[in-house]
């Protein structure tokens, strides 16, 4: 190689190799950037660990999963004894969310107070106001507006005196919810349904008498279809017993998978939201609660134990968010269509949902697949369980040999149903339990009937219920009361606009760190400021969720930093492997060119 070529050579390999270093560090750099991120995650990990929420834990049982929230506390409920509990600063003003400050600037209400309370006239322009924003109906502002105001409550005076109770026994009881409450089709509440499968009766409708006993089955095959009520069912036919104290008519609603669907998974995410529904929606729960109201309302224990009772027939029904997940997983899958039914065209999604770990905390499991009608078998085994009971089946060998032999193809498809009757009776077990004190003297888990320890009708309990020329005037009082007192301590306090203050978990974090304070009515009737923590009803728990999340973030966070790492690992390496190449090439042009120009220097030397 000639002595050009060879410095040009050299001096490629210098660059390069002055390039590689350069390289090298910058990664080096980089890796030394991603130990810090790494420090930082890790550091957000550690405190998330600690995470904690507020709930809101009126019965003091320790299991409560109600977050503490604005509106709960800016409502009025028995969770707050109908006084509002408000959130005040460290002056001791009220912290109003955007739709409250407008009201109370639409009153005229100044910011530092009044030095006292004003006239009815302001106090009707707030309620006006609140009706406006949405935050009272305009039914409630005109019964609140009817009732004089209050301008001492919260300010040492407590709600006025409530009316008059009498008592009546179960009979009497009884008579008073045939006379006041509606059926099920004047509440518009669906517990039948229709097929949708041709060929098949538009819906199941039977009576089957057994020792006297007759039971009501309803069907519904394929979800997706709009329901129409199959039957009238009043409060009193639920109720309705024998001699013996059995049922007169045992209930039962049952609901049956889509065609080819091996698992009732879907059937039961319905029938969870057809029992239980929303708040306003007519669920049977609602329906339930709203006809023992109409006798039993007004009375404040009583209003405590029917949302108790709620309460207890709610986590039998709908105990977690399992079964509902399960379902919209199933529809957002190619195993499944809208409907539930199966495509057994992906097998692998398919047998994803063969497991009974969802339905299984709902319910009990009575049998796989029948060898007869399935849906009746299922609906006839309600009646010996407290709460859902359901059967699977996991082929198509039944349901495929008799379509084969032209059988009904609908004899064997996967059914889950409940007794009626059992779930009235367990909302007037714990209604009982409430009311009489008798904590444990009852059970009614999820399983056999015969486990179960319920209440006896014989057993003369005695009931509550408000003077009937009165009750209305006190339910108006009740709420007139509440947003009274809530109204005169932003008058006599003064108020602050917060306008993330209905955002839970922000809430939270300023109750936490000392920044707002709860302010509650005492014995005194007079409102004292305090901390969250000193607070009987609310209880500081770990954020399981939060935690969750928490570290499904960080392992996220550290599985894309040490990928990075590997990665700038690889690079640094191959980098290494180049320069060590690279100075081993450099070493031997510089030799080389050394020895070129020694031998030219020999030649003219001679």
């Amino acid at each position: 190689m000639g002595l050009a070529a060879s410095q040009a050579r050299l001096l490629t390999i210098t660059a390069r190799k002055a390039d590689c270093e350069f390289q090298s560090m910058k990664l080096s750099h980089e890796k030394i950037a991603l130990s810090r991120d790494m420090e930082r995650i890790s550091d957000e990990y550690q405190n998330a660990m600690n995470m904690t929420k507020l709930v809101y834990d009126y019965y003091g049982s320790g299991t409560s999963d109600m977050a503490l929230s604005y509106g709960l506390l800016m409502t009025p409920s028995i969770y707050n004894d109908y006084y509002p509990k408000l959130i005040t600063n460290n002056i001791n003003r009220v912290v109003l969310s955007q739709d409250y400050a407008y009201a109370a600037a639409a009153a005229g209400i100044p910011v530092e107070g009044y030095n006292g309370t004003p006239s009815s006239e302001v106090r009707n322009r707030f309620i006006e106001a609140l009706r406006d924003r949405g935050i009272i109906s305009a039914s409630a502002a005109s019964d609140i507006e009817s009732v004089p105001y209050n301008n001492g409550i919260g300010l040492g005076s407590g709600i006025a005196a409530t009316a008059a109770t009498q008592d009546v026994t179960y009979a009497e009881l009884k008579k008073l919810l045939t006379a006041k409450c509606i059926g099920t089709d004047e509440y518009a509440l669906t517990l039948g349904g229709k097929q949708a499968t041709p060929g098949l009766d538009s819906y199941k409708y039977e009576k089957q008498d057994d020792n006297g006993i007759s039971s009501m089955y309803v069907n519904n095959t394929r979800l997706g279809d709009r329901l129409e009520s199959a039957f009238h069912l009043t409060l009193t036919d639920l109720l309705e017993r024998n001699p013996d104290n059995s049922y007169k008519n045992n209930y039962v609603v049952s609901y049956e998978a889509g065609q080819g669907s091996t698992s009732p998974l879907a059937a039961a995410a319905y029938a969870q939201q057809q029992l239980v529904g929303s708040e306003n929606s007519p669920s049977f729960l609602n329906w339930l609660v709203d006809q023992f109201s109409e006798v039993l309302g007004g009375v404040t224990e009583n209003e405590i134990a029917l949302q108790y009772a709620y309460n207890q027939v709610y986590d039998l029904i709908f105990p977690n968010e399992k079964v509902q997940e399960g379902y919209k997983e199933l529809i957002n899958t190619t195993g499944y269509n809208e409907l539930g039914n199966e495509d057994r065209s992906d097998e692998t999604k398919h047998n994803r949902f063969q497991s009974n770990e969802r339905l299984d905390t709902i319910g009990i499991r009575v049998e796989n697949c029948y060898d007869d009608n399935t849906r009746d078998e299922v609906a006839a085994e309600a009646n010996n369980y407290v709460g859902f009971v359901y059967s699977s089946c996991y082929n198509d060998v039944k349901t495929g040999w008799r379509q084969f032999w032209g059988g009904d193809p609908d004899l064997d498809q996967p059914s889950i149903a409940i007794n009626l009757n059992t779930v009235t009776d367990i909302f007037m077990t714990a209604l009982v339990e409430y009311l009489s004190g008798m904590d444990g003297a009852f059970v009614y888990n999820k399983g056999k009937k015969s486990d179960a320890v319920l209440w006896n009708p014989d057993d003369n309990y005695i009931f509550k219920i408000l003077a009937p020329t009165e009750v209305d005037d006190d339910s108006d009082n009740l709420y007139a009361n509440f947003y009274d007192a809530m109204f005169n301590k932003i008058c006599s306090n003064g108020w602050t606009e917060n306008d993330n203050i209905n955002d839970v978990s922000y809430m939270q974090e300023l109750l936490k760190n000392g920044s707002v304070f709860i302010s509650t009515i005492n014995n005194d009737y007079n409102y004292y400021q305090g901390s969250y923590s000193t607070d009987t009803y609310i209880a500081e728990v770990a954020d399981t969720e939060g935690i969750a999340k928490a570290e499904a973030k960080y392992n996220a966070a550290k599985s894309r930093i040490e990928h990075k790492e590997n990665t700038i690992d690889m690079k640094m390496k191959n980098l290494d492997t180049e320069i060590s190449s690279l100075t081993t090439e450099y070493d031997t042009m510089k030799g080389l060119i050394s020895k070129v120009i020694e031998k030219s220097f020999k030649r003219y030397d001679a």
